[in-house]
């Protein structure tokens, strides 16, 4: 066996993300909660990192010379009609004042933003407006803080970014509570005022343990009367329990509150309920004739409740109307109404994207009140001028280099504290980069679903169209995997309500008005339903018949499976006979 040793080369290509760009594709899927905590831990670990205070931001806006203002507002559709729009001059004259200002750091800024310049360029063209295509209108987007104001022929969007984010909210606290009151507890804390012997403490002990979440006393007397007897026996006691004995601690039970804990069945929780109504209520003699024969008013036999009960027809709805304004389960109601410290607190939606119809006074104060009057004037007003589309101001951070740190930097200096500062001074302007492309790309995602979702807007969920991740990548230029980060987790408020923008990706069925989105077909199902007869609910077969009338053909299984992902149940369980 011979050995022998050589040396080689070889050749291969690899790709690899730098810090930079994880932050920044990390930073694309962030809540607006999440980002906001993300900044503030960047400005605790980053001194050259500042926020923009309100006072600030006034401050320098009441020493410029409006010319800011002119660049943040939304350009308006007769601009674009006209092609009066010429923002060269201006975002060149800002160009020229941004060089002058960071000049003094330049030589750091050079090595790492050539990359991102490029990718701004290749996908924002602020010198060029064209409305001829969709295309070209997504480029009106400057390279600068004033990214979120551009306009189409459909649609306008913009961002007032000029407010700060509340990120001073109060922290909860650590401790909320150790224990949390159930109804056997609650049960429990009303017998101390009733004067029980040592036997009917023992007897309603047995009794409040056997209780289930519902309030009900699922422990039988018969084995608890053996059980109590074996004790009686064992520790010789002068009297035995009786079964009456245990009876009369089980109706104390059932006097505390809720009205109908203790109840061994929900017959008897209801009739304990009927037994403190006033006796003049309406109905309530036939109420409580029901009750004696439940086993046939479960099981919904009308004719066997009839004839054992000798109630006519017309008494029987009454009836069951007034057994259903009952607690069938008053312990879980109690149990409800408990603060529950084991849960984490209710979360709520902050909207990220803005979405408001634009609506121009075009005519006199008189005609547009007369025009305003009619909601389909209103509604045609809004499809004819078009939707403004901007982020959220409350949710956008507003970040700034400190120059007071940022002017301690020297050229050719390899000093620690010099290369801390350098360093920092590299992150703190990639940071603030990265949520700049991460709002641009998010505003022109929002923007391309609500052009493609106008129907939407304006007539409910029944018009949605359908859509997918790579229409909207294609469209404005980017990565369906962008794109899938970008809607993750981010929220749209629009004058049909608040929803995620998840909820605008759908599938497609196919009709003969061509392809129908599966989140409309579920929404014309559930109109259906709920305009339905209760005595007379409608089957799968009758839905599909109907839709196949307004064109759309899908199988009667599709029903049932978009019925079941809306908890609807079948036209069985939704039947009322009384």
């Amino acid at each position: 066996m011979s050995m022998s040793f050589g040396l080689a080369t070889t050749l291969s290509n690899s790709q690899k993300l730098t810090p930079q760009m994880q932050q920044a594709i990390k930073l694309l899927q962030l809540s607006s909660l999440e980002l906001a905590q993300e900044v503030q831990a960047k400005l605790d670990s980053n001194p050259l990192l500042e926020r923009v205070e309100e006072e600030d931001e006034h401050a320098h806006e009441n020493s410029s010379d409006g010319s800011g203002d002119a660049l943040s507002e939304s350009l308006t559709l007769e601009m674009w009609n006209n092609n009066a729009v010429s923002s060269s001059t201006d975002s060149s004259n800002n160009d020229d004042d941004r060089t002058k200002a960071t000049d003094a750091t330049a030589e750091y800024d050079d090595a790492f933003s050539d990359s991102l310049d490029k990718l701004q360029q290749a996908s924002i063209d602020s010198d060029a407006v064209d409305n001829s295509t969709m295309d070209n209108d997504y480029q009106n987007l400057h390279d600068s803080n004033d990214y979120n104001s551009f306009d189409t022929s459909n649609f306008s969007t913009g961002s007032a970014s000029t407010a700060p984010t509340r990120t001073d909210y109060d922290e909860l606290d650590s401790y909320q509570g150790a224990t949390c009151a159930t109804i056997q507890d609650h049960v429990r804390w009303q017998l101390n005022f009733k004067r029980l012997s040592e036997t009917d403490t023992l007897i309603a002990g047995y009794l409040m343990d056997s209780m289930d979440d519902m309030g009900f006393v699922r422990l039988d007397i018969d084995e608890l009367l053996q059980s109590l007897d074996t004790m009686a026996s064992f520790y010789q006691w002068e009297a035995p329990v009786e079964y009456g004995e245990i009876a009369v601690v089980l109706r104390v039970i059932q006097s505390c509150d809720p009205l109908g804990v203790g109840a061994r069945n929900l017959s008897e929780c209801l009739a304990i309920q009927l037994s403190k109504l006033d006796p003049d209520t309406e109905h309530l003699a036939y109420a409580q004739a029901l009750l004696s024969a439940s086993e046939h008013l479960v099981s919904n036999n009308i004719k066997a409740l009839t004839e054992l009960t000798g109630l006519a027809p017309e008494h029987i709805t009454p009836a069951i109307s007034l057994l259903r304004t009952l607690n069938p389960a008053p312990g879980l109601s109690f149990q409800s109404s408990q603060p529950d410290y084991t849960q984490p607190p209710a979360s709520y939606d902050i909207p990220d994207v803005l979405v408001t119809p634009i609506r121009r006074n075009h005519g006199t104060k008189k005609a547009m009140d007369k025009k305003a009057a009619d909601n389909n004037a209103v509604d045609n007003m809004a499809q004819k001028e078009g939707w403004h589309v901007r982020l959220n101001p409350e949710t956008l951070p507003k970040l700034r280099v400190n120059q007071e740190y940022a002017s301690l930097v020297k050229r050719g200096d390899d000093s620690p504290d010099n290369q801390y500062l350098r360093e920092n001074l590299t992150d703190a302007r990639l940071f603030i980069r990265s949520i700049e492309e991460r709002n641009q790309n998010l505003l022109k995602v929002a923007s391309s679903i609500v052009r493609r979702q106008q129907e939407f807007l304006l007539h409910g969920a029944t018009a949605m169209q359908p859509l997918i991740l790579k229409d909207v990548a294609e469209e404005v230029d980017l990565h369906e995997s962008t794109v899938s980060r970008l809607t993750t987790s981010k929220a749209i408020l629009t004058p049909q309500g608040l929803f995620s923008l998840k909820y605008f990706f759908s599938s497609h069925v196919s009709s003969s008005d061509g392809d129908v989105s599966s989140t409309a077909i579920s929404a014309m199902i559930k109109q259906l339903i709920s305009n339905e007869d209760p005595k007379k609910p409608l089957s799968d077969s009758r839905i599909q018949a109907t839709l196949l009338t307004d064109g759309i053909d899908i199988a009667r299984r599709t029903i049932a499976k978009y019925r079941e992902a809306m908890n609807i149940g079948s036209s069985t369980q939704r039947k009322q006979k009384y």
